[in-house]
This record gives C-alpha cells, sequence and structure tokens, in this order.
C-alpha cells in the first residue's frame, strides 16, 4: 500500500515560491519607475485614512506576536487505576 500524505509537499512549496519569484521580477522588469513612484504616494496618501492605519497595524502587530502553544484549561477531575 502507498503511504497517504496529507501534508504539503515541499516541491509545491517551491514550485508556488519559484512563480512568484518570476512574477515580482517581471513586474519589476517591466513596469517604469514613474509607475512605481506614483503607485509609492498613492499608498502613502491611503495610510493618512484612519480605517487603513487601523488595519496596517493590525497586520503589524500579527506579524510580531510569537506564535504560542495551544492552552487545554481541563478541570476535570481524573481517576487513577
Amino acid at each position: 500500500m502507498t503511504e497517504e500524505r496529507k501534508g504539503i509537499s515541499l516541491l509545491h512549496l517551491a514550485v508556488g515560491a519559484g512563480l512568484i519569484a518570476v512574477a515580482a521580477v517581471s513586474v519589476a522588469a517591466f513596469v517604469p519607475k514613474s509607475r512605481w513612484a506614483k503607485a509609492g504616494d498613492a499608498i502613502k496618501g491611503a495610510l493618512d485614512w484612519p480605517l487603513v492605519s487601523a488595519v496596517t497595524l493590525w497586520a503589524a502587530s500579527l506579524w510580531s506576536a510569537e506564535p504560542r502553544a495551544p492552552q487545554f484549561n481541563d478541570l476535570r477531575p481524573y481517576d487513577e487505576f
């Protein structure tokens, strides 16, 4: 019998990362710098809006939050036999 794997294959992750890298390099190579500057100004202007600022701060707090182990609050009594 073949072993069934339920996790994500490292090959799939590598192919996905490669596709994202190719897309990023192609966008950086073919989009003129003046358009990048205009997009940067628009993003800076959008950060002045309170909702966008709140979402940005919330996302940054998620990024810096350390992962924690799950906490189990099982206060049931147990019997030892």
